[in-house]
């Protein structure tokens, strides 16, 4: 399926997407493996193999083992593993989900997590912590692996250097030491106790680097290859995770200020057909008043102002809502295989859908301001697209500039000015021990 421009902005934009944080993440290897070249061509092609071996495992990792657990223990036991457990938190909701089933199939398989709850739960907190736990484990082990192989190498490059220059004694200038590098795989990092962690990817992630970074600065070989990580690892854990946020959030103010334009909604919404139509004929106004007839929520704990189960009946009962297609279009609501059907096995966040109808009802009113200024409403939706993007790509670019140029050159200048030994550190460890043991001699 081609994916559209709005569709790559909302990708980009998404802070539950581990899109961004790829993109945001190759610039960064590639920022670090240029610097790498600079002090030395061996040096930079290990740090390329580091960099590209650290980001397949660190993104994959977890999805990987997530659908090797799906197709073994969920499929041994006959459960749904695409069935979300949080559905399974209010009893009504989860009811629902079973009168509201797309097909017969699903609602079958609903049945038979409903006749196996304990079990299905103990899978799906299973699930979580099995493959976070083996990501970790394949962390420490490629680090492990990576840092034998690459000793390995130094000191079979040194024995041959020393071999090649003893051979050549009687010329007077001798080749030039190439430099190599031995660095575990870098990481990213960031945890957190949130209670959907198993169910957000990008917070998944935080579990994984928080805890394959901490074993990497304990594991540092010296105070060079521990200041590198102090370095990567602050900048990643604030630029990947953290900062992305607060730029989009001052980059939303500021065009609410400057430019009167709501632009939180996701780019697929603001950038279809669908809510010119709506914006335009005022048929949005009908889907506002219908939601807000739902009633509020009894609970002084809940979060969200209206009462969960009528919201729940509401998206499935209303599907030419405006709130309710538009919440699909973000992907806010899951469809069923590609049909308006929602698919009840997925989670939907009731706070999510009311921040979308509030920043839907924000920008309506912004429209109707315009347009009795005398604004058409292809200039106004044509500012808000312009407006979206470029926040999108100021705050990626940001991220990338901190991670791919601001972080590697930090690295360079601090090894290049002020360390008294550029060389890298374990590499003259090896040395020191080849001298020792007689095997080469300086």
């Amino acid at each position: 399926m081609l994916i559209n421009a709005a569709q790559v902005y909302s990708l980009l934009g998404s802070n539950k997407s581990l899109v961004p944080l790829l993109v945001k993440d190759s610039f960064s290897s590639l920022g670090m493996v240029t610097g790498s070249y600079v002090t030395g061509k061996e040096e930079g092609f290990d740090r390329l193999i580091d960099e590209v071996g650290t980001e397949i495992v660190w993104l994959g990792g977890v999805p990987a083992y997530k659908w090797l657990f799906d197709k073994t223990v969920f499929k041994s036991v006959g459960l749904d593993s695409k069935f979300d457990a949080r559905n399974l938190k209010n009893k009504d909701i989860f009811q629902k989900t079973m009168e509201y089933a797309p097909d017969d199939k699903i609602k079958k398989s609903i049945q038979e997590i409903e006749s196996k709850q304990q079990l299905f739960k103990k899978l799906a907190a299973s699930k979580f912590l099995v493959s976070t736990t083996l990501a970790i484990a394949s962390y420490i082990i490629l680090t492990k692996l990576k840092q034998k192989y690459t000793e390995k190498q130094i000191e079979k490059h040194l024995i041959n250097e020393f071999n090649n220059q003893k051979a050549q004694t009687n010329q007077q200038n001798t080749q030039e030491k190439n430099k190599n590098q031995t660095t575990a795989p870098t990481f990213k990092s960031l945890s957190s106790a949130a209670e959907n962690l198993a169910y957000n990817s990008v917070k998944n992630m935080w579990i994984v680097d928080g805890a394959i970074t901490t074993e990497r600065l304990a594991d540092s070989r010296s105070p060079q290859e521990f200041f590198g990580y102090v370095v990567k690892e602050g900048s990643s854990l604030c630029f990947l995770y953290y900062a992305g946020g607060k730029i989009q959030s001052l980059l939303e103010n500021r065009a609410l200020k400057k430019h009167n334009r709501s632009i939180a909604l996701d780019s697929t919404i603001l950038e279809d057909n669908y809510i010119k139509k709506i914006f335009s004929d005022g048929s949005v106004k009908d889907s506002f008043e219908m939601f807000d007839k739902i009633k509020p929520s009894s609970s002084k704990e809940c979060k969200t102002q209206k009462d969960a189960l009528e919201l729940y009946n509401f998206l499935h009962k209303n599907p030419e809502n405006a709130i309710v297609k538009t919440a699909k279009q973000a992907e806010i609501i899951t469809c069923y295989k590609g049909t308006d059907k929602i698919d009840t096995r997925a989670y939907i966040d009731p706070e999510e859908i009311e921040k979308l109808k509030n920043s839907l009802e924000e920008l309506y009113k912004q429209y109707t301001s315009s347009k009795k200024n005398g604004e058409s409403m292809e200039k106004f939706f044509k500012s808000l697209k312009k407006l979206k993007r470029g926040a999108i790509i100021t705050n990626i670019g940001s991220c990338i500039f901190a991670l791919g140029v601001l972080a590697p050159a930090i690295m360079l200048i601090k090894r290049k000015l002020f360390d008294k030994n550029s060389e890298f550190q374990t590499k003259r460890e090896i040395r020191d021990k080849l001298v020792k043991e007689g095997i080469i001699s300086m």
